[in-house]
């Protein structure tokens, strides 16, 4: 029992450095990797618990209050749906606490490219979290999201169209020098 204890010990301390080791590497320039593969990650959580959630999402009473237990289909939708919103609201936090920065001088232009490790606790919290939530908030995100994301697409199709003129400007501009 002792050999299994401090075998766990030190492969817990193992796990801790290396994950302090791989947070601490994440410099200036690639804070914006660092957050596409926070983002990523949140994609494969949500899809494992999209997989294997639905029969422990049965068994929690918050969610599964119904008279009727609801299908399969749909307690896999709305583990999606609880770490959606726990992304939003992180992404939405540090978005707010950023307005305003104009320069790398600002004292909260570190908190945007440090503090790696406090993040990621602060993402699993809110993750966490949003699975004590009861299904109308989730529902009424599920509603939201569905609209928001449709002006999140014409924005990003909009930025698209201009980069795209305006590379076509510059490289017309080019032709015509020669």
């Amino acid at each position: 029992m002792w050999a299994a204890t401090c075998l766990a010990s030190c492969c817990a301390s193992c796990a801790c450095d290396a994950c302090r080791t791989v947070v601490s590497g994440i410099s200036r320039r690639s804070a914006r990797i660092a957050y596409c593969g926070l983002f990523a990650f949140s994609l494969v959580v949500a899809w494992i618990l999209r997989e294997v959630a639905a029969p422990l999402m049965e068994s929690i009473p918050w969610i599964n209050h119904f008279k009727q237990t609801p299908s399969r289909e749909w307690f896999e939708t709305d583990a999606v749906l609880r770490v959606s919103l726990g992304n939003f609201l992180f992404f939405t936090i540090l978005a707010i606490l950023m307005i305003g920065v104009k320069t790398q001088k600002d004292p909260r232009d570190s908190m945007h490219h440090g503090g790696w490790m406090m993040k990621i606790i602060c993402w699993c919290l809110l993750v966490i979290f949003m699975f004590f939530l009861p299904n109308e908030i989730i529902s009424f995100y599920e509603t939201i999201s569905k609209f928001g994301s449709g002006m999140f697409l014409l924005v990003q199709v909009v930025l698209l169209l201009d980069f795209v003129h305006g590379w076509n400007d510059k490289w017309v501009g080019f032709d015509e020098q020669f």
